[in-house]
């Protein structure tokens, strides 16, 4: 273990791969301001850019963009009710009312110093125990890696979002979309439409850049609309003492910060459940076990520390699955994913084996880059405020060009540029009418891998079903399947019934 981490260390510290991460962090902060902009759509536009870099370099300045950006959504959360993040949402129930007191340069404070503690704690439970990851991933063949295949791409699906079949539609059609191409195995054309272009498959870079940054830049600009309100801080020369009390009282709730560390981490670590889903089972524990529930939803700090504690340790929690099994814990770890693939990485359980020192100095960047939220956001807070005041009609042509030449980039062809405009086209679609996209894109990345795995695996079981049932893990991720089929089922069902208890209410009141 020893010998990994200092190999890690030596990685991360050699060079300027430092520099590429505390530039993600700082990237991540000005993206974390911008409600609806998310690290995932950061990370999908510097995708491209990424290729010239080392797979360390480029794995570094996304882990920096993903926890910068993890703890800026609590500043439009805080400032103006407007979460920057899903993970933010809970921080604006408790950390918005502290910004009409007065209280908003103290109420950013605590959630800057439980966005630390949170991460940090989290990243002090993984490490000690990531060695034992590898044994376990040398126990996975193509059998294996098909049932987690499918088990992500089920999950993801029925988890992400409130309607259970939506998601499962934006995950079929990003299965179908993964198909297209030539065969693996027989290299016949499949939905090419006589493109060239298209022979090796939907290109993922331009498809990534679509779905999440024009998609979004392409709503924004359709509904004419600013990025945010006017800001609501206080601005007298005291915003410094304001912040470091707050910093100081976050320290005042232990019990809050592990609890809410551990549970973050536990919903991180299970691929796509998304951060909110963290924030606010720690929010709603905080507010059951408060110190002074009265203040519940009036500006209580502890929902704060709760929610941002949880926010940073699912960050650093779906890193886990990433790395070890291949399957994305985010929508931010699948693009991570495709940097791999870039990089002529396949991931997976192995990577753990054939890439241990590059894990290791993963883990530690989301580490220093969590520990570097505490000094920078001090320092850049207020800046960042006047980038939540950015027009619509200035923001998405500068994110429009960016992306372009970013799509353009990954193969030289205009093909891919146009390619970004249709899927983000599809995106703007899809957000119109409240289907989830990280299904679609998930499906899109695993898909491929899927597909493989299950040609390798009928090849190897030669006609024979019981080939699926023959070893322990295998028994245990057909387990885990058919948990998640009833999981959804049952999850559809009181959808549906609190959905029917609704409308009766409603009549009866008519």
């Amino acid at each position: 273990m020893l010998e990994n981490f200092a190999a890690g260390l030596d990685l991360l510290f050699s060079g300027n791969t430092f520099f590429f991460l505390l530039g993600g962090v700082v990237l991540g902060f000005v993206v974390g301001v911008l409600p609806g902009f998310s690290a995932t759509n950061a990370v999908a536009i510097v995708l491209p850019f990424s290729i010239g870099l080392g797979l360390t370099d480029a794995l570094l300045m996304m882990v920096g963009i993903y926890a910068g950006a993890t703890f800026a959504g609590a500043i439009p959360a805080i400032l103006l009710n407007v979460p920057g993040t899903p993970g933010a949402a809970a921080t604006a129930i408790e950390g918005h009312p502290m910004a009409l007191k007065g209280q908003a340069n103290r109420a950013i404070g605590i959630a800057r110093m439980a966005s630390t503690l949170g991460g940090t704690l989290a990243m002090c439970i993984i490490l000690p125990f990531l060695p034992l990851t590898t044994g376990f991933a040398l126990s996975f063949g193509s059998r294996e890696l098909l049932l987690v295949a499918v088990f992500g791409l089920l999950m993801i699906t029925t988890v992400i979002g409130d309607d259970v079949r939506k998601g499962m539609i934006a995950g079929l059609l990003g299965l179908a979309i993964a198909m297209m191409g030539s065969s693996p195995i027989t290299a016949a054309p499949r939905a090419t439409f006589g493109l060239i272009e298209l022979a090796d498959g939907v290109p993922f870079i331009p498809a990534l850049i679509g779905l999440f940054a024009f998609g979004e830049m392409f709503l924004l600009g359709a509904r004419g609309q600013t990025v945010t309100s006017e800001v609501r801080a206080e601005r007298d020369n005291n915003w410094l003492r304001e912040a470091w009390g707050g910093i100081v009282a976050t320290l005042s709730y232990p019990v809050t910060i592990i609890r809410s560390s551990l549970i973050g981490l536990g919903v991180g670590m299970v691929p796509g459940t998304g951060t909110a889903v963290g924030n606010f089972i720690s929010y709603g524990l905080a507010r059951r076990f408060s110190r002074n529930p009265e203040l519940n939803g009036k500006g209580n700090p502890e929902g704060i520390v709760a929610s941002e504690a949880a926010d940073n340790a699912v960050a650093a929690g779906t890193l886990v699955p990433t790395m070890t099994l291949g399957i994305p814990g985010s929508g931010t770890a699948a693009v991570m994913l495709a940097a791999m693939l870039l990089h002529g990485v396949t991931p997976g359980p192995r990577v753990m084996i054939t890439h241990t020192a590059e894990v290791y100095a993963t883990f530690l960047g989301l580490l220093f880059a969590t520990l570097l939220i505490l000094p920078l956001g001090l320092i850049l807070a207020r800046p960042m405020l006047l980038v939540c005041r950015l027009p619509a009609q200035v923001l998405a042509p500068g994110i429009l060009v960016v992306g372009s030449v970013g799509a353009f980039a990954f193969r030289n062809s205009l093909f891919d540029v146009g390619l970004a405009m249709a899927f983000g086209v599809l995106g703007m679609i899809l957000r119109a009418y409240r289907y989830p996209i990280a299904p679609l894109i998930l499906a899109l990345i695993i898909g491929p891998i899927a597909e493989m795995h299950l040609m390798r695996s009928l090849r190897l079981s030669r006609g024979q079903l019981s080939y699926y049932f023959d070893s322990p893990v295998a028994l245990v991720l057909w387990a885990l399947l058919a948990f998640m089929i009833v999981y959804a089922i049952l999850l559809e069902r009181r959808r549906l019934k609190a959905a029917s208890a609704v409308a009766t209410f409603d009549g009866a009141d008519a």
